[in-house]
C-alpha cells in the first residue's frame, strides 16, 4: 500500500499535470493554537477542492498503491488486480491471483517497494488456495471427532512479492516472504496492510482471525475456549499469544533473495522461548489500515473493536475502536483481547458455563487459553492514543462521532501529509495540512485530519476534511465508506471507496483523487451504455447526460469508442457498432469553457455476454429467524452457455450485515441448497444486525473472450426489528431505555413524523407484534408515509411496555418499504414480524336447550347467551322451525320456544349459528345443544 514515493515526480508527469490540473472540500477550520502552520483561509475553503472520480471499475475494492507515474494499482478480494490510468480514464484487470475466497479471506494488500523504480517489486498479501475444504467450518466438534478434526481447516495467508513488467505482474517471479497461520472456514479479521520505515524494514499488520459472532461473546471479547468449540472462537490463541503472528503488527527486513531477518528492537528478542521475534505490536484485533511514516519514524494504525453498544458489569466495556501512533523505537502490547481503549478490562468470562469470573488485570495480563502456545504472563496493556464508541460522550474527542452521519465505527489508519515546496504541481494539498495524520472512517463516511504534537500519538486538534454536507452543497461526490487512502507522488490524496453494499462491486464504489483547485473546478464525466456485452455486431448507445460542470458551464463531449486514443465522435449521446469480437474501452472526454477536462470509460465486451444471475428465493427483504436454514435457488441465463450452467462455479456467501459493513459467516457453492444462519446475531443487544446473501457466477467465456461474471444479492431481515434501527426517519427521537429490548426506544413520535424500513417483503408474515407504550395509534404504510395504511396498531399501555398483536391477513406483496406513522402519544420499542399461525377467530356464546309443557303441548326452548365482547347475530334451528336474532348485545340473551302443537316429542338437537365481525374479519360459530324427550298429557 504505502511506499514513501511521494517526492518522486517524473518531469513528464509534472508537465502533463500542469497542462490539465484536475481537483474536494474542507469544513472551514481555524488554525489551532498548537498548529505549526499559519492560518491560510484558502486552504480550508470548501470551494477550493474537488473530488475526481478516476474509475468505478474496482470490483469489491480492498487496497490501492500508486505507481511513480501516477497510475494506480488496486485489488479486489476475489484476486483481481486492476490498473487505472488517470491520463486515459481506462481501468484494466492486469492480473488474477488464485485465492482462497471465503468470508474475508482472499486478496488483500498491494504495495510497491520503496526502491520500486530500481527493483520493480510489488508486494501482495493474500490467502493461497491450498487444499482447504469448501464452505464453513462447524462451530463445534462433530459427534465422535477429536480435536485433530480442526487441522483440516488450518491454512495461512502469505506476503509475497512479484516483478512488475510495466503493465502487470509476472506471476512466475513470486517470492514468498512470510506466512501467517490462520483458522479457515470462518470469519473475520484478516488485516494485511504493509509499510516501510526509513531503514527499509517492512511492517505487516495481521488480524486476529476470530469471528465477531463468536458464540457467547455477545459483542464483547471473543475468548471462547470451551471444550469442543472451534479454536477459531478464541482470540487469545492469536492476538493474545506471544508465539503466534495473528493480531499483530510484524516488523521484518526483506533480503535480496526474498527471505527475511528480524531487526533489533522488536517486542521479543530472537531466541526468547515461547515468542516470535517478528512481533513489533501485539494485542490487536484488526489493524486493517496502517501507515508507516518514514519521516516521523512512527506507525499509524486504526484498530477495529467489538460491537457491544453498552458496557456490562459482568462482561466489560462497550465496543470501542482505536487509533494509535507508535514510534518505531517503541514496541508495545495493545492489550486485545484482554483490555481496550485506555486499558479498560474485559471479564475472563467462562464460556462453558456462561458465568463471569474476575476482570483481566491490564497491568499484568495472563493468557489462560487452552490454545495458548506462548508465554502465560504477557505484560501490561498499552493505553490507546484515541478511542471512540457510538456517541459523542463515549470518548475524549467527541469529533470522532460528531463528524459522522451514520452509525458504527470503522477506523482506517491513514498517512501523514508532507508538503513538498519543490513540487511544482498546484493540485497538491496546501501547507496547512503538512504534518497532519489522516484517518478514514469507513462506517461514518468521513475523513479526519489530526494535528500531532509528537510522533507518539499526542493529538492536539482534529479537523473534518471534506465533510459530506459541504460536498453535497458543492455538487461534489460524497465520501462513501473510505476503504484505503494514500498520498500520491503528486501531493494529491487518493481514496478507494467501498460504497454501500457487501461482498461485491457496489454501484457507488470507486477510486477518487482529491486535488487542490482554487478557482475553476474540473468537469465530472459520467458515461452510461445501453449494453456492455454481447455478440458481434454489437450496437451500443452511449450517453453522457449525467456529466456536469461545477460552475455550470457548457461542456463539449468527445468519444473514443475503442480506446486507441483517437476521438471518433462528439455529442452528448452517440452510438457505435462494434463489428468484431474483442474487449474495448469506450472513453469519454468532457471539456469545460476554460479547457479543464474530465475523463470516464466503460469496458465493452464483444463475443461473450455476461450472465444474468438472480436469486429466485429467498426474496429481497424476506424475514427470517436466527438459526433458520434458508433455502436458496439461483437462476442463471447466459446466451452463449445456454443451459450449460456449471453450478460448482456458483458461489454464495451469507454474512451478518452490521451498520455499514458485513461479516461473512458461511459460504459455499451450488445453484440451490440451504444456507445455515447463526443461532443469534452475536453482536450485542444494541446492535443493528441483519442477513446478507450474495451469489456470483462466472460463465464459460466464448469466442476467445474470457468468462464474465454476474451477481445478485438480497438483504434478509431478522423478525425482531428494533424501532431505533429504522433505515430512515423524520422527526423522531431515539432515547436510551434500559427496559427496551435493544436498550433504546423511539420517543417524540408525533403526527407528521415517520420511520421506514427498506427493503421489506412480507412473504410468510401473518402478524406484527408491536412493543409500545402510551396511548394512540400507529399506522403501517407501503412505500410512502402518506399512503393509505394497510394495518393499524391501537395502543393503550400507559402503565409501561405492552405487546399489541396485529393480524396481517393480506399484507402488501413484493419488495418495498414499510413506513410507520403515529397519531402522537406513543413510544415504540420494537416490531416483530412473525410467521406464527394466527388463532382461529371464535365467538363466545353459551347455548342451553330444554323442553317445556304449556297447555298440554311440548315446546323446545333454546337460550343463547352472548358472553363475547361484540354484538352477535344468532340463528336458532330445530326440527320445529328457525328463529333469527340480529345484534344480540354482549351479556344479553336470545331466547325462543318453538310451538309444536304436540303432546310428546322425541329427544333432539338445537343448532345455533352465531356470527359477527371480529378484528375486521367475519367469524361464524356453530354450536349444538340437546333437549330431552318429553310428554305433556
Amino acid at each position: 500500500m504505502h511506499s514513501n514515493l511521494r517526492r518522486l515526480v517524473a518531469p513528464a508527469v509534472v508537465a502533463a499535470l500542469l497542462a490539465v490540473s484536475l481537483v474536494a472540500v474542507v469544513r472551514p477550520a481555524q488554525a489551532h493554537p498548537d498548529d505549526p502552520h499559519p492560518e491560510d483561509p484558502a486552504a480550508t475553503e470548501t470551494a477550493n477542492y474537488e473530488r475526481i472520480l478516476l474509475t468505478r471499475n474496482v470490483g469489491e475494492p480492498i487496497d490501492l498503491a500508486i505507481l511513480p507515474d501516477r497510475r494506480i494499482l488496486h485489488t479486489a478480494r476475489n484476486g483481481d488486480i486492476r490498473l487505472t490510468d488517470p491520463s486515459t480514464g481506462i481501468t484494466r484487470i492486469v492480473n488474477a491471483i488464485p485465492v482462497y475466497a471465503n468470508s474475508e479471506d482472499g486478496l488483500q494488500t498491494i504495495s510497491i517497494d520503496p526502491d520500486f523504480e530500481n527493483n520493480h517489486w510489488v508486494y501482495l498479501y493474500y490467502a493461497p488456495r491450498l487444499n482447504t475444504p469448501t464452505g464453513a467450518a462447524p462451530n463445534s466438534l462433530p459427534a465422535g471427532a477429536d480435536e485433530s478434526y480442526w487441522d483440516q481447516w488450518r491454512g495461512h495467508n502469505q506476503l509475497s512479492r512479484f516483478q512488475w513488467t510495466g503493465d502487470g505482474l509476472d506471476l512466475s517471479t513470486e517470492q514468498v516472504i512470510i506466512q501467517v497461520e490462520t483458522q479457515r472456514g470462518q470469519c473475520c479479521h484478516v488485516g494485511g496492510d504493509v509499510g516501510w520505515d526509513a531503514d527499509g524494514n517492512l511492517y505487516l499488520a495481521t488480524g486476529d482471525n476470530t469471528p465477531a459472532s463468536t458464540p457467547g461473546a455477545n459483542g464483547y471479547a471473543p475468548n471462547n475456549d470451551a471444550p469442543g468449540m472451534n479454536p477459531g472462537f478464541d482470540s487469545r490463541r492469536g492476538a493474545g499469544n506471544t508465539n503466534d503472528l495473528r493480531g499483530k503488527i510484524l516488523r521484518i527486513h526483506v533480503e535480496e533473495d526474498g527471505t527475511y531477518t528480524t531487526p533489533p528492537g522488536n517486542l521479543f528478542a530472537p531466541g526468547t522461548a515461547g515468542t516470535r521475534p517478528e512481533i513489533f505490536v501485539m494485542g490487536v484485533r484488526n489493524p486493517f489500515r496502517m501507515d508507516v511514516d518514514a519521516e516521523t519514524g512512527s506507525v499509524l494504525w486504526g484498530d477495529y473493536g467489538p460491537d457491544a453498544g453498552t458496557p456490562s458489569d459482568t462482561r466489560g466495556p462497550m465496543g470501542l475502536v482505536e487509533w494509535n501512533q507508535t514510534p518505531v523505537t517503541t514496541p508495545v502490547n495493545s492489550g486485545w483481547p484482554y483490555c481496550v481503549a485506555d486499558s479498560r478490562p474485559y471479564n475472563e468470562w467462562n464460556f462453558e458455563t456462561a458465568t463471569p469470573r474476575e476482570p483481566f488485570d491490564c497491568n499484568a495480563l495472563v493468557n489462560n487459553s487452552r490454545w495458548n502456545t506462548g508465554l502465560t504472563e504477557i505484560g501490561a496493556s498499552e493505553d490507546a492514543d484515541l478511542w471512540y464508541g457510538d456517541n459523542d460522550g463515549d470518548q475524549p474527542w467527541p469529533e470522532l462521532t460528531a463528524f459522522g452521519t451514520s452509525t458504527g465505527q470503522g477506523p482506517m489508519g491513514g498517512p501523514i501529509y508532507h508538503f513538498d515546496e519543490a513540487n511544482p504541481l498546484t493540485s497538491k494539498l496546501p501547507e496547512h495540512w503538512d504534518g497532519k495524520a489522516f484517518l478514514g472512517e469507513f462506517s461514518q463516511d468521513y475523513i479526519a485530519a489530526f494535528t500531532l504534537g509528537d510522533n507518539n500519538g499526542a493529538v492536539t486538534a482534529i479537523e473534518n476534511f471534506l465533510p459530506n454536507a459541504e460536498l453535497n452543497a458543492a455538487a461534489q461526490p460524497l465520501w462513501d465508506n473510505p476503504m484505503d487512502l494514500e498520498f500520491g507522488p503528486d501531493g494529491s490524496l487518493y481514496v478507494l471507496e467501498y460504497g454501500d453494499g457487501f461482498f461485491r462491486q457496489n454501484p457507488d464504489a470507486g477510486l477518487y483523487r482529491i486535488d487542490y483547485a482554487p478557482g475553476n473546478l474540473s468537469p465530472q464525466a459520467r458515461i452510461t451504455a445501453s449494453v456492455t456485452s454481447g455478440q458481434a455486431p454489437l450496437a451500443v448507445e452511449f450517453d453522457a447526460a449525467a456529466s456536469f460542470d461545477p460552475e455550470e458551464g457548457a461542456l463539449t463531449y468527445e468519444w473514443d469508442f475503442d480506446g486507441d486514443g483517437t476521438y471518433d465522435a462528439t455529442g452528448v449521446s452517440v452510438s457505435y457498432i462494434y463489428p468484431a469480437n474483442g474487449q474495448f474501452f469506450a472513453g469519454l472526454r468532457v471539456t469545460d469553457p476554460e479547457g479543464r477536462i474530465g475523463l470516464a470509460s466503460e469496458e465493452i465486451t464483444v463475443g461473450n455476454t455476461a450472465p444474468t444471475v438472480a436469486l429466485t428465493t429467498p426474496v429481497n427483504g424476506l424475514f427470517f429467524s436466527w438459526g433458520d436454514g434458508i433455502p436458496f435457488q439461483v437462476q442463471i441465463t447466459d446466451p452463449e452457455d445456454g443451459t450449460a450452467v456449471t453450478c460448482s462455479r456458483v458461489s454464495w456467501t451469507f454474512g451478518l450485515g452490521h451498520n455499514q459493513h458485513a461479516h461473512p459467516v458461511n459460504s459455499g457453492t451450488g445453484c440451490q441448497g440451504t444456507v445455515p444462519t447463526p443461532a443469534d446475531a452475536g453482536h450485542g443487544e444494541t446492535e443493528n444486525v441483519f442477513g446478507v446473501l450474495g451469489v456470483t457466477y462466472r460463465d464459460n467465456g466464448a469466442n476467445g473472450i474470457p468468462g464474465a461474471t454476474g451477481e445478485a444479492q438480497v438483504i434478509l431481515n431478522p423478525r425482531l426489528m428494533e424501532a431505533e434501527h429504522a433505515d430512515s426517519s423524520s422527526g423522531v427521537t431515539v432515547a436510551d431505555d434500559e427496559t427496551a429490548s435493544g436498550l433504546r426506544a423511539l420517543t417524540s413520535f408525533d403526527p407528521e413524523d415517520w420511520i421506514a424500513y427498506d427493503p421489506v417483503n412480507f412473504t410468510g408474515v401473518t402478524q406484527v407484534q408491536t412493543r409500545v407504550s402510551g396511548s394512540g395509534t400507529l399506522s403501517l404504510h407501503w412505500n410512502a408515509a402518506d399512503a393509505e395504511p394497510f394495518a393499524t396498531v391501537p395502543v393503550s399501555a400507559d402503565a409501561g411496555w405492552a405487546t399489541v398483536v396485529t393480524a396481517l391477513p393480506t399484507p402488501p406483496t413484493g419488495t418495498g418499504q414499510v413506513f410507520v406513522t403515529s397519531t402522537g402519544g406513543v413510544e415504540v420499542d420494537s416490531f416483530t414480524f412473525s410467521n406464527e399461525a394466527l388463532p382461529e377467530p371464535s365467538l363466545n356464546v353459551q347455548v342451553t336447550a330444554e323442553t317445556r309443557c304449556i297447555a298440554g303441548r311440548v315446546l323446545p326452548a333454546v337460550t343463547v347467551t352472548n358472553t363475547d365482547e361484540v354484538p352477535v347475530d344468532v340463528s336458532i334451528q330445530t326440527t320445529y322451525g328457525t328463529r333469527d336474532f340480529t345484534g344480540v348485545a354482549p351479556g344479553t340473551n336470545a331466547f325462543h320456544a318453538f310451538t309444536t302443537r304436540l303432546a310428546s316429542i322425541p329427544a333432539g338437537l338445537a343448532t345455533v349459528v352465531a356470527s359477527a365481525t371480529v378484528d375486521g374479519s367475519p367469524v361464524s360459530v356453530t354450536t349444538e345443544a340437546a333437549y330431552e324427550a318429553r310428554s305433556c298429557g
